[in-house]
Order: structure tokens, then sequence, then C-alpha cells
């Protein structure tokens, strides 16, 4: 059966209503009862409604009801309210909401024919228009862009009759690509675009770069890459810089360093690793135990302030996608120079740690060191070996002694972590395998087992030690802070943990990180757990690097930093210059070159944290497009999952595999459904069936968009709630 078009008594019938809000359910309801609809045309009803919400007929207010599109006119702006500034984001649909500067909230929403060219991050100016609805969102309209976010683009260009096409990777830039020349351009070819100037809706631009075409093995996810301003290739002077660093000991560093290549320091890591910057030795010391955490020195071959340094810290961090690794630094240098390679010496820092019985660090002690990796372990080898399926029979036994002495001190530091009130936040991660081509061939959960736990473990402790080592100093230092969640963020999760019976059993005011384990220790039979705790980290602040310490709430430590990875973090090649410039070698750096540092640790601090969120998002986007991937080849298939969220216009469903898709409310079609903004809830209008947090259903994948790295579900079947 065709599509019937309803456009036109949609629009009627919102016309008539004279700017009172109607939802998307009345709309439908009230055609049918007019007879200009039946029953089984609800799905029609609602793909119009989409389209005239696209088009601009339509719009939405905060409470998702429909109401006329607002039409751009200077009549409309009010002019008692003085134009502002603020920043914009914008939405899949083309409208956006602009938040003030050192404001959280969005107050106003801007429709997409008002947006004026600005783009999502854009810096605008703005003007209110008269309000509409007093409940809602002010309205405003987009004069000027006053400062853009990114001027480089990644499109795929396309012939037509009339000449060209260029389609944008991300869906929410809604701007017409004019390039100054499309000489040699091949259909098909993906494109990195650099804007020299924008004029509205329009762009033009150069091509800076042909990244290849757009079914070549990996161009997918090398577009993603670049179109979030990753450069994957060192410029050609820093590779020629880390080409010519050589492996030498000389005698200076054999005097300054503490020789430990004859313990049997061992690393272990996931079986695909092949930059290893962390290696471990534990023995006991009569009650004690003695932790010893070696640390690649990065720092010796990155040398403060040259080509090599300036390139780290613009990439802030090393970023692992499903197929490739894009290196902090060559890989010359984090696989094999600066790695801790099994039978080789290598340069490292060392941390010694003296613990007693209830997991309290007694003494600290760092220093440069030289370390030789008497075995490089996998994390399943050693699971393996903890679980009693190996036994490890080729290994000497000092290495195998080790592990032992390892695993007690790990529970010990487990239950030290416990009783001061560490978040230990159960959430499944997705592991994406791709094929030779780079195509998903499953999705399944990443499992952790007490190997990781143990490194997890040594590498806070050592981290939390080298912090107090340094704070007694009194150096400047890299703090790696993680504040209290906000009692606005806390009262929503109070109210969303309520619903999937959450027992909250400690008072929310002056939250410590000890009341949210106890809130999870008393709810370890809550059938709910995996969202709560999904829920849990989405009300925390987010961790950031700061010269300021106020402690980490999510670790419950009052002193913490990064100092265990510096082959892929660059705060942590931060802290360990601070012990060189202010320790090892003090005598040989100048306070000219140490003033320089310091006075540069707060701007590194705050490069490092926005370089940490690209690389985040960067990490999402690919994965979301390999979702959208793996699941196009299961259409049709039915899958049980439980809702992570409900929205105006319908619910996300995560599934077994925590893939996570959206169900519109078309495709809702048991019952017509009223959303309620205070509990967000939809509720049937007829069958009373709740859809909130929680709620168990089974789902058909009906379409998944690699190009959009979007995936939609219809209800298949209504489980229930709990």
């Amino acid at each position: 059966m065709g599509h019937t078009d309803f456009k036109k008594h949609i629009l009627e019938l919102i016309s008539k209503e004279e700017g009172k809000p109607i939802p998307h359910a009345i709309v439908a309801q009230k055609l049918i009862q007019k007879r200009i609809a039946q029953p089984f045309n609800k799905k029609d009803i609602y793909t119009d409604i989409d389209s005239l919400l696209k088009e601009g007929s339509l719009r939405l207010t905060k409470t998702n009801k429909l109401v006329m599109g607002i039409q751009q006119s200077t009549d409309e702006v009010d002019t008692s309210i003085p134009p502002q500034q603020g920043t914009i984001a914008i939405t899949t649909s083309g409208s956006g909401f602009i938040t003030l500067e050192n404001e959280k909230k969005s107050k106003y929403y801007v429709y997409r024919t008002n947006t004026n060219g600005s783009l999502s991050g854009d810096k605008v100016e703005f003007s209110v228009l008269k309000k509409q609805d007093k409940k809602d969102l002010l309205d405003a309209i987009v004069t000027s862009v006053v400062s853009r976010n990114k001027n480089f683009f990644v499109c795929t260009y396309e012939t037509t009759e009339s000449g060209y096409k260029l389609t944008p990777e991300d869906s929410k830039v809604f701007l017409e690509f004019v390039l100054d020349s499309t000489t040699d351009l091949v259909s098909g070819s993906v494109l990195l675009l650099q804007v020299g100037k924008f004029e509205g809706n329009k762009a033009y631009a150069t091509v800076s770069r042909v990244i290849g075409f757009k079914t070549d093995i990996g161009v997918d996810i090398l577009s993603l890459v670049l179109d979030n301003g990753v450069e994957p290739e060192f410029d050609q002077d820093v590779n020629d810089y880390a080409n010519n660093i050589k492996i030498e000991i000389d005698e200076h560093q054999r005097e300054i360093r503490h020789d430990l290549t004859n313990l049997p320091i061992i690393t272990i890591d996931p079986a695909t690793s092949k930059d290893f910057d962390d290696a471990i030795y534990v023995r006991k010391e009569g009650d004690d135990y003695l932790l010893s955490v070696s640390i690649a020195d990065v720092s010796h071959y990155v040398k403060y302030d040259s080509v090599l340094d300036k390139a780290a810290l613009k990439r802030g961090c090393s970023i692992y996608l499903v197929d490739r690794v894009i290196p902090m630094i060559p890989h010359i240098l984090s696989n094999d120079i600066c790695s801790i390679n099994p039978n080789v010496d290598r340069l490292c820092l060392t941390c010694d740690m003296i613990i007693n019985n209830n997991g309290e660090i007694k003494d600290i002690k760092v220093f440069p060191s030289i370390v030789n990796s008497h075995r490089r372990y996998s994390y399943d080898e050693v699971n393996e070996y903890f679980s009693g399926k190996s036994t490890l029979e080729k290994d000497s036994d000092e290495v195998k002694e080790v592990l032992d002495i390892g695993a007690e001190l790990h529970a010990i530091l487990t239950k030290s972590k416990a009783k001061r009130g560490y978040i230990q936040f159960e959430i499944p991660e997705p592991q994406i395998i791709v094929d030779e081509k780079g195509i998903p061939t499953e999705i399944r959960k990443r499992t952790s087992g007490e190997a990781q736990k143990m490194i997890e473990d040594f590498m806070v402790a050592a981290n939390e030690a080298v912090t107090i080592y340094a704070d007694k100093k009194g150096w400047p230092f890299v703090y790696r802070v993680h504040d209290k969640p906000s009692d606005e963020r806390l009262q929503l999760f109070a109210i969303e943990a309520k619903k999937l019976g959450f027992k909250i059993t400690t008072d929310l005011k002056d939250i410590q990180p000890i009341d949210v384990s106890k809130w999870l220790a008393a709810n370890q039979d809550n059938k709910n757990l995996d969202l709560v705790n999904m829920l849990l980290l989405r009300t925390m602040a987010k961790a950031e690097y700061d010269v300021n310490n106020i402690g980490h709430f999510g670790l419950a430590s009052k002193n913490y930093t990064h100092f265990t990875s510096p082959i892929r973090r660059y705060p942590d090649l931060m802290v360990h210059r601070i012990f060189w410039m202010n320790e090892f070698e003090k005598a040989n750096t100048s306070d000219q070159l140490i003033n320089k540092f310091n006075n540069e640790l707060d701007e590194d601090c705050q490069t490092s944290s926005a370089n940490e969120l690209v690389a985040v998002k960067c990490e999402r986007d690919v994965n979301d497009m390999k979702f959208a991937e793996y699941m196009s080849k299961h259409l049709n298939e039915v899958f049980n999952g439980f809702v992570t969220s409900v929205t105006n216009f319908g619910i996300f469903v995560q599934i077994e595999n925590t893939v996570e898709g959206l169900i519109k409310l078309s495709n809702l079609k048991i019952d017509f459904f009223n959303f309620d903004p205070k509990t967000c809830e939809l509720t049937g209008r007829n069958t009373g069936k709740k859809f909130s947090l929680g709620t168990k259903i089974k789902v058909k994948v009906i379409s998944a968009s690699k190009a959009l790295r979007k995936i939609e579900f219809e209800l298949v079947e209504f489980l229930g709630n709990r």
C-alpha cells in the first residue's frame, strides 16, 4: 500500500489551534476521528509530521508538542531584549540550541530557518523572538556568526547533471559547499575541504586532501578521524626527529639510574598491544608488600619544547579505534624505543611503594631506572593462571611468584578501595571485531578479569603515590581531578533510580564517594543494575586535568594524577618532566626553563582536557558507524532489549550486544502515546502501557544507516517494567 499524503490536513488542523501546542498523537487521533485518515494510516501521519518539521512548516515545543513553524521576520524580534552572544549546538534536524557563556543549560531555541548558516560550536550573535509558548525555551534568530568552531569539513563528491554535489560526513552540517576547482576530481571521492569564506548557507572551499574513494578499505574511519580535526600522520620534520633517535644507554644514564635489570619485572597487557608503558614487580617485605611500578621514560626521548614534543601536545593522547591506533608519538617510539618490550633494557621512571596489610602506602620512592622485562604476559594468560586453567609451566618460579604475591596485594588494595568509597562502575563495554576489509563481523561485550583489575589497582596506587610525593615537595603539579556531581544531576538521578527499584540509602546533600558505594552495595540484587550504572556515570562530572587539586571523586582519592601512561597521554609526560626538573636533574635545569614550563602548566592542562574530549568523540563516532554497519546486516531480526532513554520523539533501546537504537513514536504501533516531561515517560492513551527507563521489550531492526551512524528499531513486544 502506497503512502498517503496528509501534510495539507495536518497544517490545517494545527493552524486552527491558533498557536496552542498539540501533541503528535492528538493530531493523528483527530484526523482519524474526522475520517480524513484510517487507523492504519498512523505511520503515514507521523512520517508527514517529520517531513513538515524538517522543512520548517512545523516546529516542536520543549514538551514535544507541535506548533506552526516560525518564519524569519524582523518584526517578530523582541526589541525589549538586546542582542546577545552564545554558543550554538545544531541537531540532526537542522535546528539549534544556544547556550550563554558560563551557563550549562540552553535557554534559546533556533529553528532551522533562523540559524543563518551557523554550525555546532560556533559563537553566534542572536536576537530573541516574541514567544509563542510561555513554558517553552525562548525562540531566537541568529543574526551573525561571531567566530567559527571549525573551517574544515570532510565531504563526499558526486557529479550530477547540473554539476556536482558535496555531502558532508557530519549530518548536522547544513551548508552548500562551492569548490574553487573540480579539476581531476572523480565522482565518489571523499575530500577534506578547507573553507576560506562563509556567506550565509554557502561555504567557499578548496580541496586540501583527497582522502580516497568512498568504497576503499579504511576510508570510512579515516574520514571520521579527519572530520574530527585529528591528523593521523605526523609531519616529515617530526618523523625525521623520531627516526634519528637511538637507544643508547650511556655512562651518565647508568650513573643516575637504579639498575633493576636483575629483578623479575613483568608486563601484563591486552594480547593485541604493541606499546608497553608500564611494568610491575611485587614482593613481600615482612608483613608488608613492596609494589614497584616502572613506567617508560618517554621524557628522555621526547625533549621538552622540541618539534616532537609540540606534536605530542597538539594530539594530547593516542586514539584507539576498531582497526588502528593513532599514536601520540610516532610508532618507532611508542612500539619500540620507549616501549618496555621483553628481554631488552629500557629507560624508566620507577615508583616503589611499601604497602601494609590494610592497603595503606607507608613509604614512597620515585627514581629513574633501567629495567628489563622478564616476561610479556597477556591478560588472558594471567587470568587463566589465576583461575587454575594454566600452570605457566614454562615460566620461572620467580616470575610466577610476582603474579602470586601480586594477587595477594590486589585483594588487599581492592578491599581498601571499597572501604574508602572507590566507585566501581560495572558497565558493559562493546568490542567490535572487524575483518581484513574493516567490515564488522561481531559485536560482543568486552570481558575484564582479575588480571585487568590487578593492573588497574597497581596503576591507581602509583598515580596516587607520585601525587603524594610531589605534594610533600610543594612542586607545581598536574592533577587528574574529578568534581562531585551537581545537586541538580543527583536529583534527576534519584528520580530515575527510584523507578528502577534502586534504593538510595544515604542523604543526597554533601554527597561523598562512600555514599555511592553504599548505594551500589545495597542494590546488588537489582535487575536493572547495568542501567543504574549507566545513569550514575551520566550523573558524574567529567574528569579533567588541572593545576589545582580538588581530588578525584570517582576514585575516592584526595591525591591523584596520571603518571603511568606517558606513551599515550601527554599529562603523564608533563608529570615525568616535573620530577626530572625538580629532582633528578635539578642541577642541570635552568631556573628560566623551569619557570617557562611552570607558566605553561595550566594552559597545557586545558589543552590536554580538550584533546581528550576530541579523542572520545572520535572513538564514539567510529563505534557508532560500525554499529550501524553491523546492524545493517541484521535487518528484520528481533532482539531483546531495554529502554535507556525516553524522549519526546521516541525511546532509545539497548539490545544484548550493547548496540543502541531509536524507536520513533510512529513505530510504537500498539497505541497512541503521550510524553510526560516531568517523569520522562510515554503512556499509552488506550492501553495504559508505560515506557520508562529499564522497560524490557523485544525490538526489530528496521533501518541502519552507516552514513548517519543511526539505527532504528520497531517495537515487537512489550515485556514490562522491572
